[in-house]
C-alpha cells in the first residue's frame, strides 16, 4: 500500500444518487464527484452520513469506489467512510480503499452502543487497526465490556 498525499483544502461530503430500483447510480455518482472537484473541492468524503453509507453493502461501496477511479478521479482525492456495524465489513472496505490508494478513511465509532466509555472506544479502534494492518482479524471483546 502506497501512502497517499494528505488532502488539503475543502473535503466535500458527497451525496450518493440512487436509481429507481434503489441501487446506487454509479454513473451519476461519478459525474457529480467530477463536478465537485472541478468546482473547487480538493477531496471527496464519500459514504459518510450524507451519502446513506449505512444503507449500502460493502460490495456496493467497492463498486462505487472502483467506478470513481475508473472515471478519472484520483484515489488520492478520496476519503471514504468505511465504518460498518460488523467489524469484518469495516476491515474489508478499509483494506480495499487503502489498496486502491485512497488518501485515508473515515471510520465510525461503535454508535450502536450507548454511553460507551473512552476505554471501549479505544479497544474498538485498536481492534480495527490490528485487523486492517495484520491481514487477520481476531475476535475482540465487546467495546462496552
Amino acid at each position: 500500500m502506497a501512502r497517499a498525499k494528505r488532502i488539503e483544502g475543502v473535503l466535500a461530503p458527497v451525496i450518493t444518487p440512487f436509481r429507481k430500483d434503489y441501487a446506487p447510480d454509479a454513473e451519476r455518482f461519478v459525474r457529480h464527484c467530477r463536478w465537485l472537484l472541478k468546482n473547487g473541492c480538493s477531496g471527496l468524503a464519500v459514504f459518510g452520513t450524507n451519502s446513506e453509507a449505512n444503507s449500502m453493502s460493502v460490495p456496493e461501496k467497492r463498486r462505487l469506489l472502483e467506478a470513481l477511479i475508473a472515471g478519472g478521479i484520483a484515489p488520492a482525492a478520496l476519503m471514504p467512510g468505511t465504518g460498518h456495524c460488523a467489524l469484518t465489513d469495516s476491515v474489508e472496505l478499509t483494506r480495499a480503499a487503502l489498496e486502491m490508494g485512497c488518501a485515508g478513511v473515515l471510520m465510525l465509532p461503535p454508535f450502536y452502543y450507548k454511553n460507551l466509555p473512552d476505554e471501549g472506544l479505544y479497544r474498538n479502534s485498536g481492534c480495527s487497526f490490528t485487523c486492517i494492518t495484520s491481514r487477520r482479524c481476531r475476535r475482540c471483546r465487546s467495546p462496552s465490556a
